[in-house]
This record gives C-alpha cells, sequence and structure tokens, in this order.
C-alpha cells in the first residue's frame, strides 16, 4: 500500500506540475500555436482554467501523502480529484495534455490500487446517493467544457462545487448548501435555453436536497 501510494504520489505531482506548464503556454501562446494548443477560441480562459485543474490535481497529491493507511472513503475521493482533470484537460490544451493526461490516469489507478475492493464496495453500497451527485457534477463539467469561455469557467466550477457538495455536509451543513446551490444555479441560468442543463439541475437537487436533509451520506468506515 505505501508503495502504490509513494508512486501514485510522484506520479501526480508530475502531471501536476506538467498540467501547470501546458496551462500557462495555452494562456499565453494558444493563439500561436493553434495545433499544439487544440485550435481553441479561448486560449487564455482555457489555459487559466487547466492550471486551477492542475492545481487541483497537486493538492489531491498531496493529500496522498498524509492519508491514513486505511481510509477508502478520502482515497476514493482523491482519485476522483485526480481523475477530473486528468480527463477534461484533453479537451482545453490539446497535444501539450498527451504527458500530464497519462501522468495524471496512472497516479489515479495507482490511487486506487492502494485500497482492497471490499473497502470500496462497502464505501459505495453506502453512499451510492452522493456519488451519483458527484457523477452529475462531473458530466456539468464535461458540458461546460465545449461552452463559451464565460459559461466553461462557471459550469467547471459549478461542476466542482457539486461534486463536492454531499460529501462536505458532515464538516459544514452551510458549505454544503452553499456549494449545491453555486453547482446548479449560475450554470443553469447561463444556458436557459438549453434543456439538458436544466434536467441535470433538476435531477441533482431531486437527489441531494433530501440526502442532505437526512444526513445520510455520512461516512462510515469499512469494518
Amino acid at each position: 500500500m505505501k508503495l502504490h501510494t509513494r508512486v501514485a504520489t510522484q506520479l501526480a505531482l508530475a502531471g501536476a506540475g506538467l498540467g501547470v506548464v501546458a496551462g500557462v503556454v495555452q494562456a499565453s501562446f494558444g493563439s500561436r500555436i493553434p495545433n499544439w494548443t487544440g485550435n481553441k477560441d479561448s486560449p487564455v480562459a482555457l489555459g487559466l482554467l487547466t492550471v486551477v485543474l492542475s492545481a487541483l490535481a497537486g493538492g489531491c497529491a498531496l493529500r496522498l501523502v498524509r492519508l491514513p493507511r486505511r481510509d477508502a472513503g478520502r482515497r476514493l475521493a482523491l482519485s476522483i480529484g485526480l481523475l477530473i482533470p486528468a480527463g477534461l484537460c484533453f479537451s482545453t490544451v490539446g497535444r501539450m495534455w498527451w504527458l500530464p493526461g497519462p501522468l495524471l490516469l496512472c497516479a489515479t489507478a495507482f490511487t486506487l490500487a492502494a485500497e482492497s475492493r471490499q473497502d470500496y464496495l462497502a464505501m459505495i453500497r453506502t453512499h451510492w446517493l452522493a456519488g451519483l451527485v458527484s457523477v452529475l457534477g462531473a458530466a456539468e463539467v464535461l458540458m461546460a467544457v465545449s461552452a463559451p469561455a464565460t459559461t466553461a469557467v462557471i459550469g467547471v466550477i459549478g461542476g466542482l462545487a457539486l461534486i463536492a457538495a454531499p460529501w462536505l455536509a458532515p464538516r459544514s451543513r452551510t458549505l454544503s448548501w452553499i456549494l449545491l446551490a453555486i453547482g446548479v444555479v449560475p450554470f443553469t441560468a447561463l444556458t436557459y435555453w438549453a434543456v439538458v442543463p436544466a434536467v441535470l439541475a433538476l435531477l441533482a437537487l431531486a437527489i441531494a436536497v433530501p440526502l442532505m436533509v437526512r444526513g445520510q451520506h455520512r461516512p462510515r468506515r469499512p469494518a
């Protein structure tokens, strides 16, 4: 387990560092090297978004170092924190993500391998509704990446907030409600003419509100 965590941390830090560099290059020179940066209409915004997502991955990598020996819940959350930037930034910086992306994907695999399958199954059985809300948040992020710059940034922030909202209630109910509002209101308002974001928001509210009121998402350590 220690070996998996150490390798995952090193891979994630390398991927995050290279991702920050790729984001800076996109923001600074994206319009001059379109073949390498995906020929994007808003290279500055997408470059900054890449920097933010890479920083998120780096933060997750640093948390791995201090993770308790057996903690399936946090390990799964950190794996998601690595996986989202790893997948999304293929759409933000084009070919420049061909190295950071695989590094983060490999780090995700090593992170998941450090915990037993039984522990993950126990987490999923207990928290599958909270996980479903997070999946909807990830879907919002995926939709936002292809939107115009302002909508993309707000959608990504909202999606990340929606991913985190159901898991933070045990520590701060107020913060979780604020994150839920950030996750569904701004992006839906900016895309009011589209059906899918509205449906996504309704589904997220229908699942998250009863879940957060009942507090059934409180983590329980597997036996």
